[in-house]
Order: structure tokens, then sequence, then C-alpha cells
């Protein structure tokens, strides 16, 4: 068998980053968009989220038909609409639709990058690395989620035109991987996986095979769905919600809550490592509430610094709700439907990032307090769900 480099999954995993920094960019600017374009708090709130509609449609077909072509055919197109949609993200600091369609296709990149990415660092460690795998892809994405809105943050404070530099810098950066990643053995049609011929003889599935559906469907979609639904509320609901009580410094306490979050995902190694996947997914979900009770406290009481641990609360819920399901995942007998399964994991979670306008938009009707109690309890009842479920169910050996 072919022996991988470590710079080649190494090279993918930096990929996956890039990307990940790049949907964080905008995050600490809601508050100048806002400003800016004079626009409601809905309107601001679906900035950060129109980005998920665009994940979600190339999460139907990428991981499916890298399967069949192979990883690279998929990821490098993916990262050349990221450098694009910076570019639109530039010229939408004046122009709301093009900020909205520039967002939608850093969204599509995302959901192809993820996907296709998260597959080929598997086939590259090969069988046996579940953890390694899962371990490899939380800090690539979490720490790209977290540099992002400190660069910005920093950069609005340091230099003019913030809503320009930060996406400079992410074009360049892209620019240089795209080199990098041409360069990856394409293990989808490599002789490391079976044949050269296999992307035209094989039967792709793009459903979840029989082998992996039990366990996608009892233990990882409960997790799941709370991923991104955790960390999505302080990357863009708390902050915007209390940026009037920090006037001038809303884009540094942005920055900050969205560093938190991000960066607070790493500790899902360390959880992961000593509680296996079962308890760990328990253990994610009281942190995710715990997080969501901060954040309503800060808000009902007017104490802004709450978020702040909120933030690390929801961030390392994410991260470990996320490596559990990857670890699970990793040692399930997919076949030649890896990157469908991924794809699978992906579109479960994403839609959480769509909970800012959810809140936003049930508040019109109700009153923001009464959402933030009501998103504190259905979490509860989430965490009670994930235990029962995770109890019932049986385990693969790395879930233990």
């Amino acid at each position: 068998m072919l022996r991988r480099r470590p710079s080649d999954y190494t090279v993918v995993l930096g990929a996956i980053f890039v990307t990940a920094y790049a949907t964080n960019i905008s995050t600490p600017f809601l508050t100048l968009y806002r400003d800016r374009l004079d626009l409601e708090l809905t309107a601001t709130q679906t900035i950060f989220v129109v980005y998920v509609a665009g994940i979600m449609i190339t999460l139907l077909g990428s991981g499916p038909l890298s399967d069949r072509i192979g990883r690279r055919g998929v990821l490098i197109p993916a990262l050349v609409v990221s450098l694009l949609s910076s570019m639109l993200i530039i010229v939408g600091r004046d122009a709301y639709l093009w900020l909205l369609l520039g967002r939608f296709l850093l969204g599509a990149s995302v959901g192809a990058v993820f996907a296709v990415g998260t597959a080929w660092v598997q086939d590259l460690v090969g069988p046996g690395q579940e953890l390694r795998v899962a371990f490899g892809n939380t800090v690539a994405t979490y720490a790209g989620f977290g540099l992002g809105p400190v660069v910005s943050a920093v950069l609005e404070l340091a230099l003019p035109h913030p809503l320009i530099i930060p996406f400079l810098i992410h074009i360049v950066v892209v620019v240089a991987v795209l080199g990098a990643v041409w360069a990856v053995p394409d293990t989808a049609i490599s002789p490391v996986v079976g044949n050269t011929d296999r992307a035209s003889t094989t039967s792709v599935d793009r459903s979840i095979p029989p082998a992996v559906r039990r366990l996608f469907i009892t233990v990882i979609v409960p997790a799941a769905v709370w991923v991104f639904a955790f960390p999505s509320t302080s990357f863009a609901l708390f902050p915007v919600l209390l940026s009037d009580q920090v006037p001038g410094r809303a884009a540094q306490v942005a920055g900050a809550a969205g560093a938190l979050t991000a960066l607070a995902g790493l500790a899902a190694r360390p959880i992961l490592a000593r509680w296996g996947s079962k308890n760990s997914m328990i253990l994610g979900m009281a942190a995710g509430t715990s997080g969501y009770l901060l954040g309503a406290l800060a808000f009902g009481l007017d104490r802004w610094p709450l978020v702040l641990p909120g933030a690390v609360l929801l961030g390392a819920a994410s991260g470990t709700l996320s490596a559990a399901c990857l670890a699970l995942l990793s040692g399930a007998d997919a076949g030649n439907a890896r990157g469908a399964v991924t794809s699978a994991f992906y579109l479960v979670t994403y839609p959480g990032m769509a909970m800012p306008l959810l809140a936003t938009a049930i508040a019109t009707q109700t009153s923001m307090s009464a959402v933030l109690v009501a998103m504190t309890v259905a979490a509860v009842a989430g965490t009670t769900f994930v235990a029962v479920t995770g109890a019932r169910s049986a385990m693969t050996p790395t879930a233990t």
C-alpha cells in the first residue's frame, strides 16, 4: 500500500482551515453592516445565516460527486468559489444584495470543502485512525472559526477599510492553498483505494449505507443537530443583541465572543480522549445548554460580560459534539460512500446555523426574552434525548 506523507493530509486540513476562517471574517462586522446599510435586526441576521442555504445545496451533491470523480475535482473548484465570494462581499459593503450573494457563495464553498475535505483526510490517514481524523478535522475547523473574528476585530481597530482588508487577506491565502492542494494524491481514484478506474467502474451509493444507517439515525443525528445551533448564537446573536451596551466596541466584543467560541471547540480533543464519544456527547449537550442560559441571563440582566464565558461553553459544546460524531463515522464501514456519509453529517449540522435568524424572527411575534428561555428549555430537552438514545444504542468500539 502506498504510504501517504503527513504533508498530504496537512494540506487538506489547511484547505478546511482557510475555509473555516472565511466563514467568520464577517461576523464581527454585523453591526457595521447594520449601521452602514441601515438594516433591521432580521436583515442583519440574514447576512450571517444566508450562507447556510449555499452550504445545504452543495452538501447534497459534493460528497457523492467526490466519491465518483475524485476529491480534488470537487475541492479545487470549491476553493475558487470561496475566493470569489470574498470579492463579492467586498463589493457588498455598500450593496446589501451583493453582500448576501457573496455570503451565499461562501456557504456553497464551505459545504463542499468540509464534506470532501473531511472524506479526503479519512482516505489519506487510513483505517484505524478515527480519533486522529476527528481531532485533526476539529482543530482545523475550529482554529479557522476562531482566527477569523480575531483578525477582523484587530484590523478594525488598527487599519482603515475593515470591510475590505480582511477579505483581501483571505483571497491571497486561498491562492496559496490552491497550489498546495493540487499536489495532493487524489485518493478517491488512486490505487490505494482500489484501482485507477474506480471513478468509472464502481457504483457510488449516494445514500447512507445500511451498515452505517442505524448508527447515524439513532446516535449521530440527535447530537449533530446541535453542533452549530449552539455556536451560531454566540457568533451572531448575543453580540448583536448586546451591542448597545458596548458603544464603539461592538466589533471587538463580537470578535472576542467569536474567537472564544471557536477556540473552545479545541477542548474536544482532551474531552473525547478522556470520556469517549458517548459520554462526550452528553457533556457537550450540557455545556451548550449552560451557554444558552448564560446568554439569556446576559440579555435579561443587561450584563454583557456573561456572553464571554457563555461563548466558551457554546464553543466547547460544538467542538465536542462534532468530534464525537466524526469519530464514530470514521470508524463505521462506509464502503465507497465515504463522501456521501460525510455530506449527510454536515447536512444535519448546518441548519443549526439558522438559529440566530429563527430567534429574531420569532421574537418579532413574542419577545426576545421568551425566545431565549424557549431555546434553553429546548436544549435541556435535547440533552436528555441524547443521553437516552446514547444509552440505548449499541456503540462501536471507538465510542466507548
